[in-house]
């Protein structure tokens, strides 16, 4: 009994550790490539303003104890533009509070040059990493007094004993006379200034050779190219920009950006996105960002839900205005939430946000190990690509996904990945660099294998690269993974109560135009708008028939221009060309001719158009916006069906009727009114004289002895029971004059 009492316990035990371990080796590959890091960007010249945001922001950021950050990155040429700040107070204030962050490692970037008292806060930080082409030095500017000593003490108190070997070369910076040798304390290199040899001797500094340095005599420039720097040890590593300095401290691609809160209070809304992306959603997309901006809202959740397809350039439009947002005069932080897929075009939108959050599914049924496909899915192009591989689709897909992941500070070889099947992806580390790792194609390291070293396989050729939530995390796509697919986990890793996150809704006008530009719903409208303009035609004076046709089409065109903008404004002129067009052929150039059939394509066109949301490009656009033109005239059909049926059997409905103006005739006389006379009847009447039966606006309806027929006044209105007479004849088209 004992015996297997023992085992079970020692089972259990052994489960408990493996779970355990592989909890471990779990949160291990998520973190093994990036931890969280800051960039912070010092504004030039440095302000006291500019130190207040500063501390700020990375208190901000050292407080958020669910995503603590590790590594502070201090930028100094944003832009890669020179800095250079004249007032020393200001530049202390920041290289003090600098120095006083023990619990993060603070690494300096200058990437441009660096001179007068903005070079204290650049040596305040632990490590300096330099661009190829910058220089740091040049404290006091050629011609000016060297630094007072009470100013350099202040630079000794700032750089503390970490860096007191590079004291005599900070110094050099600040005062040309500087005579800079080279010595050595406990076995490490020692840089003196050999002017003053005995002081160093006293500090237990040996100086072997009391030599200046070829570079660096009295006199000599107080400017340290990066090369150089690197010699001295002033810098640790080189990197040219902000995603080599990610790679090199091994910081997720969202630390590369700015926080666009910058310390203010969370006001936070939620939003669902669902369906394909057009122009529609786009417009729609924006207008809420910018409600949800006017009610002081800076943190918006944005969760994708069964969004797929569309269009590619309205989805890449609305990317780059949601990014616009993130950097405006109010800033807001959107945050984009994947619970189960963001394929195709979800993708590209979700690249705009601030930071991409995602959901490993294990709320569910028999939860998934890491890696299972019930996780989360990023970017998977199979289908919205299809078998056929449309060269153009393809090739506008690259470029907005480089396009936009290079903006965002994402690893574009990743998203060339997710289209490109023949591309083999593979992790590498730098054979002689510490820390540096990077992700390059198979075919790049085959060409530079003694520089870097194989470390892992992303993405094997034949596939394309979809990325679940665990790996998007580890290569810096998604910056967390959550376990739910419920958004109160994501709101707890912003430090928001969900009590207080509020519900981002589309206006009454939105609703109600999207409503309106629903297929059935707009092809319905059509139909009762060619019903209506049709009926108008043929019973002239009715008006309600006119009206209700306006209301129609100008429903229509409303709807649709609030998302597709000029291509709209265009469909709405093409359709005016053609109802023109229409006009002339009835009471210009009577006849079925050139001019009505140009009418009629104009005005299915027109429509078709502006409900398209853009000009059609590709083969496949066309194919759609052709089988879109088939709809309207599909519903121009039954809009002359309605028509027939409505002439025939208005006036026997009671009230409705009312409509149409009937001649004051027996009821077989109304029967006549329908028959129009052939050309030989209507030329017979030429120069006869009758009475208008029924207004003429200017057409209506005239009797000339028991014949009623339609007419056009010569001139404006004539009313009903006026005498007229016939003064011109063209085919069937009849015109008369008052007498």
């Amino acid at each position: 009994m004992q015996s297997a009492i023992f085992r079970a316990m020692a089972s259990r035990l052994a489960m408990a550790i493996l779970i355990l371990f592989s909890g471990a080796a779990s949160a291990f590959a998520q973190n093994a490539l990036s931890d969280e890091g800051l960039f912070v960007s010092v504004p030039n010249p440095i302000t006291s303003e500019a130190v207040a945001r500063i501390k700020n922001r990375v208190e901000a950021a050292r407080a958020n104890a669910t995503r603590p950050i590790r590594k502070a990155v201090f930028e100094f040429n944003p832009n890669g533009k020179d800095a250079s700040t004249v007032e020393f107070g200001v530049c202390y204030e920041l290289a003090s509070y600098i120095s006083r962050l023990n619990d993060l490692t603070t690494i300096a970037f200058v990437s441009g040059n660096v001179s007068g008292h903005t070079v204290l806060p650049v040596v305040a930080c632990r490590e300096l990493v330099m661009s190829r082409t910058s220089s740091i030095g040049d404290i006091v500017k050629s011609g000016d007094a060297p630094a007072a000593q009470s100013v350099l003490t202040f630079y000794d108190e700032v750089l503390g004993t970490s860096r007191e070997p590079l004291r005599a070369v900070i110094r050099k910076m600040a005062d040309k006379a500087v005579s800079l040798g080279k010595g050595q304390k406990n076995g490490a290199v020692y840089y003196v200034d050999l002017n003053d040899i005995e002081k160093y001797k006293k500090a237990g500094v040996t100086i072997p050779d009391p030599t200046p340095l070829s570079f660096a005599g009295a006199n000599t420039p107080s400017v340290i190219p990066a090369e150089r720097a690197k010699q001295l040890g002033l810098s640790t590593v080189t990197a040219d920009s902000r995603r080599e300095v990610a790679e090199l401290y091994q910081l997720s691609a969202n630390s590369l950006k700015e926080d666009p809160l910058g310390g203010r209070p969370p006001v936070a809304f939620k939003y669902t996105l669902r369906g394909v992306i057009d122009g529609g959603v786009r417009e729609a997309m924006v207008r809420i960002v910018e409600d949800v901006i006017r009610q002081k809202g800076n943190v918006l959740f944005l969760e994708f839900q069964d969004c797929s397809g569309g269009d590619i350039s309205a989805a890449r439009d609305l990317a780059d205005r949601l990014i616009k947002f993130q950097q405006g005069e109010n800033p807001i932080l959107i945050v984009a939430f994947i619970p189960q897929a963001a394929p195709d075009t979800a993708a590209i939108v979700a690249l705009g946000c601030s930071e991409i959050v995602m959901s490993r599914r294990k709320d569910e049924k028999a939860a998934p190990a890491a890696g299972d496909e019930r996780e989360a899915i990023f970017g998977d192009f199979e289908t919205f690509l299809g078998k056929g591989n449309d060269p153009n689709r393809l090739e506008l897909l690259k470029k907005n996904l480089s396009d936009l992941a290079g903006t965002q500070g994402y690893p574009v070889i990743l998203v060339n990945g997710m289209l490109d099947r023949d591309m083999a992806i593979i992790r590498v580390r730098a054979a002689n660099e510490r820390g540096k790792r990077r992700l390059m194609t198979e075919a790049e390291f085959e060409g530079q294998k003694g520089e870097w070293v194989h470390d892992g396989t992303i993405k094997n050729k034949g596939q394309l690269l979809k990325l679940n939530a665990t790996r998007a995390v580890e290569l810096g796509i998604a910056r967390f993974a959550v376990d739910n697919t419920d958004m109160s986990e994501v709101f707890a890793l912003y430090g928001i109560d969900s009590n207080k996150v509020r519900s981002a809704m589309p206006s009454w006008l939105d609703r109600f135009a999207d409503f309106i530009r629903k297929p059935p719903v707009t092809v319905l409208l059509v139909v009762i708008g060619f019903a209506g303009l049709i009926l108008e035609l043929k019973l002239p004076g009715t008006t309600v028939p006119g009206i209700i046709a306006a209301l129609a089409f100008i429903l229509v065109f409303w709807a649709h221009s609030q998302y597709s903008g000029q291509t709209a404004i265009l469909g709405g002129l093409i359709f005016l060309l053609g109802l023109v067009l229409i006009l002339i052929e009835m009471f210009v150039l009577p006849g079925f001719g050139v001019s009505g059939i140009l009418g009629i394509l104009f005005m299915v066109g027109g429509i078709g158009l502006a409900t398209f949301d853009k000009i059609p490009e590709t083969g496949e656009e066309w194919t759609m916006f052709g089988g879109r033109i088939g709809q309207y005239f599909g519903a121009l059909m039954a809009a002359v069906v309605v028509a027939v049926i409505f002439t025939r059997y208005l006036p026997n409905i009671p009230y409705m009727n009312r409509m149409v103006l009937l001649p004051p005739s027996e009821t077989d006389e109304a029967e006549t009114i329908a028959d129009l006379p052939g050309a030989a009847v209507a030329a017979a009447l030429l120069g006869a004289i009758g009475t208008s039966a029924t207004q003429l606006r200017p057409s209506g309806m005239a009797q000339f002895g028991d014949q009623y027929v339609d007419v056009v006044s010569e001139g404006g209105y004539i009313a009903s029971g006026m005498r007229v007479q016939v003064i011109e004849v063209e085919g069937t088209r009849i015109v008369v004059k008052e007498v």
